[in-house]
């Protein structure tokens, strides 16, 4: 059944209501969610204990790493009654055109691609879109080395294209533990959300971050080499040294939810940082004069490939 969509009345007064919370009170406690599956939330409380929690009716979508009122209903029963705040939201459209969200109050978006399945470009450059319009810092993993059929510095070209414009690129390997110790230590400090198509090792990383938690893991299908989704609900794990990941159901494509109030251009940090260079404001950098992201495409200071996923994404809107 479709989601009953809120005027901007009623959301007002669901923030009314939310905001009328006493969190301090008796009967409430804030909270962490730590996941939500079936309709149950479970929420970690402040004294680190998990509870089952239902949801307040019209508190809207609720996701992992929310930070959530919880209230006390009696019988150890609990429900969620108000979401605080967030400093951001990753989301992305599905097939039918539909808004789902992933994940909220990220700091980190690591990108895991692989090996197996050969790493798509334009997936990538949508991940790294959404970060940037989102605040998330975005790091590039690719995983499975071991399946190379011989040693190659660069596959992919992901550290010539990315590392120039600031993107961290790790390559590893979870099952032999490849560079790990240099991907271990990017979680410190950090709520990361770990994506990627299925198939890529999600699973095998996190399982290589949390050796005490049982994590299911996939074979590769031999016909698309692909996965199996294994991770069926999104899931928020504590790391030492004040980590935290959120592991989420592996997708097979990723439209962005495009912020429409900037412009397009913000997402990519190399048409970005031309952009001032126009001779027009307000240039979409396609065939106007004077535009300074068309020379350097030209020039080959900006990828080819890069400009040619921008005017993709430009043409969706």
């Amino acid at each position: 059944m479709a989601k009953r969509r809120l005027s901007k009345q009623q959301k007002k007064r669901i923030q009314k209501a939310q905001d009328a919370v006493p969190s301090h009170s008796q009967n409430h406690s804030d909270g962490l969610v730590i996941s939500h599956r079936g309709g149950v939330i479970l929420v970690e409380t402040p004294d680190m204990h998990l509870i089952e929690c239902k949801l307040k009716s019209n508190l809207g979508v609720i996701v992992c790493g929310d930070q959530v009122v919880c209230e006390d209903t009696g019988n150890d029963a609990f429900r969620v009654v108000a979401i605080k705040p967030r400093e951001n939201l990753l989301q992305r459209m599905d097939g039918s055109g539909k808004i789902r969200s992933i994940a909220a109050n990220l700091s980190q978006l690591m990108i895991c691609l692989a090996v197996k399945p050969e790493p798509n470009l334009f997936l990538l450059d949508q991940y790294l879109l959404s970060a940037e319009q989102q605040n998330i810092n975005p790091l590039i993993i690719l995983n499975k080395l071991d399946l190379l059929s011989a040693p190659e510095e660069d596959p992919y070209r992901l550290k010539s294209i990315y590392q120039p414009m600031g993107y961290t690129v790790v390559f590893t390997s979870a099952i032999f533990g490849q560079n790990f110790d240099q991907l271990k230590s990017l979680f410190d400090h950090q709520t990361t959300v770990l994506s990627g198509v299925s198939g890529v090792g999600k699973s095998s990383i996190t399982r290589a971050l949390l050796p005490d938690i049982d994590i299911k893991i996939a074979e590769i299908s031999e016909a698309n080499e692909e996965g199996r989704h294994t991770t069926r609900t999104s899931r928020l794990y504590h790391l030492p040294n004040n980590g935290h990941l959120i592991d989420t159901p592996g997708i097979r494509g990723f439209n962005p939810l495009i912020d429409t109030s900037q412009p397009l251009s913000t997402g990519f940090r190399d048409i970005s940082a031309l952009a001032d260079r126009c001779r027009f404001s307000n240039c979409k950098h396609v065939n106007e004069p004077g535009c300074a992201v068309v020379d350097a495409v030209s020039a080959g200071e900006i990828f080819e490939i890069r400009y040619q996923h921008y005017l993709k994404l430009l043409d969706r809107q």
